[in-house]
């Protein structure tokens, strides 16, 4: 992944001598998420990659708590009406598949992960807009706070996939998220979990380093920095309330019906009587012991099921 941005890296002589004058004005970046971040004007933010970007999730499948992470197959794709000549200078490669700009951050096991153009070229779409698709597929990571399990068995969770504009800087780039109906396209393989809502949320992908590239310093007005437009598809799931109930709460309602009826017991079965209670947690460390298995080892925070 090319963390540098190459249309700077072909003006940066030109706009050297330009950027370093007092004359030069800082424009604002007008994303609320990029609050505080500056650049220097110059050609190439007056004409950056103006694009739509569009995205489909049409598989998702094998959520692995204990790992933090799920396997998704799906669709990116990008609609622009022309690419600027200053691409073409520094990268015809870009300039003739703007599509190739598109990374993908939360990837996990890179070396399983798959990516495939269709069609190798862009084509021309009704509306005058050039259009290709990236097909892939691959394990994406979630963040623990995205695999929030304080609630279990009743969680909702969030599967993050996050893409990346990495070629270009903020201010060379101009791509919109244009809807193309549902980002999923079918329901999601996971057991246990149905599908709340699917959302996608453009932000700027901010890294405190310049990855040794000295003009990002100059670009942003501020050292050891760089930023990039990016987006977060965020799939939410929600566990089967249902299912949580029958598979785990039920047993434990039917433990706690026995312990209290124990004293019920004839008086003269004193046996029986000892033997409920010890019996009743018996079952209680089995249950739990099979509800742990489920859950990532190590986790440093109780579960509504521990709490109960």
């Amino acid at each position: 992944m090319l963390k540098m941005s190459q249309g700077a890296r072909k003006t940066q002589e030109i706009n050297k001598k330009e950027l370093n004058t007092k004359d030069s004005n800082p424009i604002n970046y007008k994303n609320a998420d990029c609050d505080g971040i500056t650049w220097n004007g110059n050609n190439i933010q007056e004409n950056p990659l103006r694009a739509y970007l569009g995205i489909s999730i049409s598989t998702l499948y094998d959520l692995d708590l204990t790992s933090g992470s799920y396997y998704a197959e799906g669709y990116v794709w990008l609609r622009y009406k022309d690419v600027p000549d200053w691409i073409r200078e520094w990268d015809p490669e870009i300039y003739e598949c703007p599509l190739k700009t598109v990374g993908f951050i939360n990837v996990v096991e890179a070396q399983d992960f798959k990516t495939q153009l269709e069609p190798s070229k862009p084509t021309l779409d009704d509306d005058g807009h050039y259009i290709q698709w990236l097909e892939y597929t691959g394990r994406f990571y979630a963040s623990s706070s995205s695999l929030d399990l304080s609630l279990f068995p009743f969680e909702t969770i969030v599967l993050p996939l996050c893409i990346e504009l990495d070629d270009l800087y903020t201010g060379e780039s101009d791509v919109e998220y244009l809807a193309s109906g549902q980002v999923i396209t079918a329901p999601p393989s996971i057991n246990g979990y149905s599908l709340k809502h699917c959302d996608v949320i453009p932000y700027i992908n901010t890294y405190q380093t310049n990855w040794g590239f000295q003009y990002a310093n100059s670009y942003f007005n501020k050292q050891n920095f760089s930023a990039y437009q990016a987006f977060r598809i965020e799939t939410t799931l929600t566990r089967d309330p249902w299912n949580s109930f029958v598979n785990i709460f039920l047993p434990l309602v039917i433990v706690m019906i026995i312990v209290i009826t124990a004293p019920l017991v004839a008086i003269q079965d004193y046996q029986t009587k000892l033997a409920i209670p010890a019996s009743a947690l018996l079952v209680l460390v089995f249950l739990q012991d099979g509800y742990k298995k489920i859950l990532p080892p190590g986790l440093n925070y109780p579960t509504l099921a521990d709490l109960i």
